[in-house]
């Protein structure tokens, strides 16, 4: 598409030469220049184009003129989606989706199943989007009849907005009964779902392994959130608001866009900001042959780091042994023993915020014999004899990372731990927060209705000086964006 314009008053909607200058990382003269030529670079035209999209000024878009004449350098690629919207409550938020999309100038088609005219009229869909609101695999009155066809193929991405969990579990097991799910199986494109349903729903196993399925098959989901539904209940499964589900869409549009990612997360908040995440167990070392442990499976913390380099972090995550796949981070060091994580860490200094998400062994084991002589563990320690059964172990303790890093002449801006107990977690963690000199502690109890270790979910305190933030069951990657948002949005 091509267009020519007034650049000078382009620069001026986007907020003035200095501000364009700023947010592009030229000279304010290179700006000048483009005014006083009445021309945009092709280099810049693809940033210029995605300011303009997301400007919150709705007059900017009038001080473009389109025509078919190839009077302009600046090329604007108008991207194109599908929406499907089924069946809910939170169907409604579609609407202001539509209206976002239309402000991006991003084109939109829309699918409304036959459950979710329950709740929205097609006439309302059309009138607000300009265009068709397609409900029907076959119709009469269409002189197409292969929409489905058409509609799977015409887009850049499809995006389920709410995912119900009917929708899912058609999708996962190939059912195709109706113009919906025969899109999104004869789509190529990328789909994206944003689920919304009960609480109980949410996380019955079906529905999660449907998740599993989905994601195996290259399927992205935008998590729920946590809060009251509709039906009354409280839980995980609501419809994220639209500002994030639209901002994850101009993601996946402009994957290979560096200056959007960056632009779009957090203001640049993050940008550039060092930080340093540990994650996962250590094992501490009997003999050659055995350790000691716990049952991290440092998901908590891998979450936390990805999140971290999503929103321009310069991330280094120092992890203990895990079976996790090797997250999207600046620099991953793999380490063992206590010992060994402190003094990655101390390396790594000095960072701007520091996550002690590791479950760091509290001790050591040391062997000794009847005679409290330390036993040699440069050799596997053999089982001793009838008459003398027993081996005696004593502790010793390990560094106390979080405090060590807390007190450090290079302490980071922002110390964060973790506290996971078996019982009395509020009393704990505050007591943790205050004799380690933390910023806040991430709190969670270990029982038999929040398995933290290896599980996909958990629930959480965030605890600070005076304040308590309860958050119940959610998926880890959630938990993360929780953490995340609350550093951006408190402490930066």
């Amino acid at each position: 598409m091509n267009f020519f314009m007034n650049v000078s008053q382009i620069i001026f909607d986007l907020g003035g030469t200095g501000n364009v200058a700023k947010t592009l990382n030229i000279k304010p003269s290179t700006i000048s220049n483009w005014k006083k030529n009445n021309k945009i670079p092709n280099s810049y035209s693809d940033k210029i184009s995605y300011l303009i999209s997301t400007t919150k000024d709705k007059q900017l878009n009038q001080n473009f003129v389109f025509e078919n004449k190839n009077k302009s350098n600046l090329n604007y690629k108008l991207h194109k989606i599908l929406i499907i919207i089924s069946g809910g409550v939170a169907s409604y938020k579609s609407l202001e989706l539509i209206r976002l999309f239309k402000k991006m100038n991003i084109e939109t088609d829309i699918i409304l199943t036959k459950s979710a005219q329950k709740f929205l009229n097609p006439l309302l869909i059309t009138s607000l989007n300009g265009k068709k609101c397609f409900t029907e695999l076959f119709s009469e009155d269409d002189e197409d009849n292969m929409n489905h066809i058409k509609l799977a193929r015409n887009n850049d991405l499809i995006l389920v907005a709410p995912t119900t969990a009917n929708m899912m579990a058609k999708l996962a097991n190939g059912l195709a009964d109706d113009l919906a799910s025969n899109v999104l199986l004869a789509t190529e494109n990328k789909i994206v779902l944003a689920p919304s349903m009960n609480p109980i729903m949410w996380l019955n196993p079906a529905t999660q392994e449907n998740i599993k399925t989905l994601k195996k098959r290259g399927v992205e989901f935008i998590s729920p959130e946590e809060g009251f539904m509709a039906c009354g209940e409280e839980g995980i499964g609501r419809l994220p608001e639209t500002q994030i589900i639209s901002q994850f869409v101009l993601r996946k549009l402009y994957k290979n866009n560096n200056f959007v990612h960056s632009f779009i997360s957090h203001n640049n908040k993050l940008k550039d900001l060092k930080v340093i995440v540990t994650a996962g167990p250590t094992q501490e070392k009997i003999d050659p042959i055995r350790f000691i442990s716990n049952n991290s499976s440092g998901k908590q913390g891998y979450a936390i780091a990805e999140e971290f380099k999503k929103n321009g972090a310069n991330v280094t995550l120092i992890s203990g042994p895990t079976n996790l796949t090797i997250p999207s981070v600046d620099k991953l060091i793999q380490v063992n023993t206590a010992d060994e994580m402190l003094n990655a860490t101390l390396k790594c200094l000095p960072s701007d915020i520091f996550v002690g998400s590791a479950a760091v062994a509290d001790w050591k084991l040391i062997p000794v014999d009847l005679n409290n002589k330390e036993i040699d563990t440069n050799n596997k320690i053999k089982k001793l004899n009838d008459k003398c059964n027993q081996i005696i172990f004593k502790t010793k303790n390990n560094p106390d990372i979080l405090k060590t890093i807390s007190l450090h002449n290079k302490r980071p801006k922002l110390v964060i731990g973790f506290a996971a107990e078996t019982d009395n977690l509020i009393e704990n963690a505050k007591s943790k927060l205050k004799s380690k000199k933390l910023d806040f502690v991430i709190a969670n109890k270990v029982n038999n209705e929040n398995q933290v270790f290896g599980n996909d979910f958990n629930s959480i305190s965030i605890i600070e000086k005076g304040k308590i933030e309860n958050h119940n069951k959610k998926n880890k990657i959630e938990i993360a964006k929780i953490i995340i948002n609350k550093i951006v949005n408190q402490y930066l």
